[in-house]
């Protein structure tokens, strides 16, 4: 199941890269090195920093998140799955977590990409919300999953869970989003202040 979740919440990051490659916003030059952003003396530099003019990632949800919000969510601190896309012109810093017991699996994706390539991008299988006064998307883009994409000051925040049925009886269509806002809320809790 693992390899399931991980391969759907790849495959969404995957579809924002192709599409963040192929708008004409999606990739600036590279700055030179002199014109880089750097973190202040009390901010911690991200796990990876890109080479382009983007905003820095300032939220790492394998180091952001607590074990007691991902508890209060539901799902278990020790499942968790970190990765990145290390490209030179956006930053992905991605988590994921289990619960098998609820037969569900998140994602959470921080990036740098703009709220406008995200939605250019889910524009088929997005409905736009409001999410705690922030522009945001609920997207289904397959079956048994669901995200709702959020924007911030650095880019946007991706909450995205798969739902994998226990019986056949289940309803996967009626039951794939139960609960996605109420977990991506307690995620944006620890977003740092004014992002």
């Amino acid at each position: 199941m693992k390899l399931h979740r991980a391969s759907v919440g790849t495959l969404l990051v995957l579809a924002s890269i192709l599409t963040a490659c192929g708008s004409p916003v999606a990739a600036p030059e590279a700055a030179p090195a002199s014109d880089t952003v750097s973190p202040s003396p009390t901010t911690r530099v991200p796990r990876h920093v890109d080479q382009s003019d983007r905003p820095l990632v300032v939220f790492d949800p394998c180091l952001d998140i607590p074990d007691e919000a991902l508890v209060e969510a539901g799902y278990d601190p020790q499942s968790k799955d970190e990765d990145l896309v290390a490209a030179d012109y956006h930053t992905f810093l991605m988590c994921d977590f289990d619960t098998p017991q609820r037969q569900y699996g998140l994602g959470v994706y921080s990036s740098n990409i703009t709220f406008a390539e995200e939605q250019e991008k889910a524009k088929d299988y997005s409905t736009p919300i409001e999410f705690d006064g922030r522009r945001a998307l609920l997207e289904i883009p397959t079956e048994g999953h669901c995200a709702v994409s959020m924007e911030t000051g650095y880019g946007i925040l991706i909450v995205s869970r798969s739902f994998f049925p226990s019986r056949s009886d289940q309803n996967v269509e009626e039951e794939q989003c139960v609960g996605i806002e109420d977990t991506a809320r307690i995620i944006a809790r620890y977003l740092p202040e004014g992002q």
